[in-house]
């Protein structure tokens, strides 16, 4: 009984997310709080106090700056969220790409110089260049060039990457999620699938008769 209990509820549970569009319950949660503080700006405005001192007396300053950034973040998503092509997409991701991996200059600086003590003398220049030479005197490298130096990556870094692979791969699968198990596939990629759609949606009333025979055998 209770083995069959358990079995419904997670059958239940699976249905639900699978047929939850997760994208749609964040941006419900974020118009939650908007609201919430639009509200907020609305009664003390009655009230006759300032909403901004409100804000600085009761939140912190770390809350504060990450909703005006997060406030910030939304209005540039909205400004470039229109689709105009496709290079402008692929150009737009992979700017986002670049904010969500952001290299560690400090490590690397630090361990440039590890990797240049190790293989000779370091000297700077006047304007800063950081120049090094082997023990015989030949010049090795300058500050911008270490080609010839073997660097791993920090864990960090690695596990940084990994997760941000993994999150585009679940972001794709939940797009494929909302799709029924039953559709029938006539599409190569996703992209193929929505111009597919376009075409369904402006011709399928006229040749949904065509078809119709086909699928009877019935046609000529």
């Amino acid at each position: 009984m209770e083995s069959a209990k358990a079995n419904r509820k997670d059958t239940h549970q699976e249905y639900t997310n699978k047929h939850t569009d997760y994208s749609q319950v964040e941006r419900q949660k974020r118009k939650k709080e908007e609201a919430e503080l639009e509200l907020s700006k609305i009664e003390l405005e009655e009230k006759g106090e300032d909403f901004e001192r409100k804000r600085a007396w009761d939140w912190t300053i770390e809350e504060s700056e990450n909703w005006d950034k997060k406030q910030q973040e939304k209005s540039e998503r909205v400004k470039t969220s229109k689709f105009s092509d496709y290079t402008t997409a692929a150009e737009r991701a992979y700017l986002k790409d670049l904010q969500d991996l952001q290299p560690d200059i400090k490590d690397y600086n630090e361990k440039k110089i590890e990797s240049l003590k190790s293989k000779g003398m370091i000297i700077e220049g006047k304007d800063g260049e950081i120049i090094a030479y082997d023990m015989d005197g030949s010049l090795t490298t300058s500050q911008d060039s270490l080609s010839q130096f073997s660097h791993k990556p920090s864990k960090k870094v690695v596990d940084n990457l990994v997760n941000h692979l993994k999150k585009g791969d679940e972001q794709r699968m939940k797009r494929r999620k909302k799709n029924d198990d039953d559709e029938m596939v006539s599409y190569i990629n996703e992209k193929n699938k929505q111009f597919n759609q376009k075409l369904s949606r402006h011709y399928d009333k006229y040749t949904k008769d065509i078809r119709d025979a086909f699928e009877r055998g019935t046609a000529l």
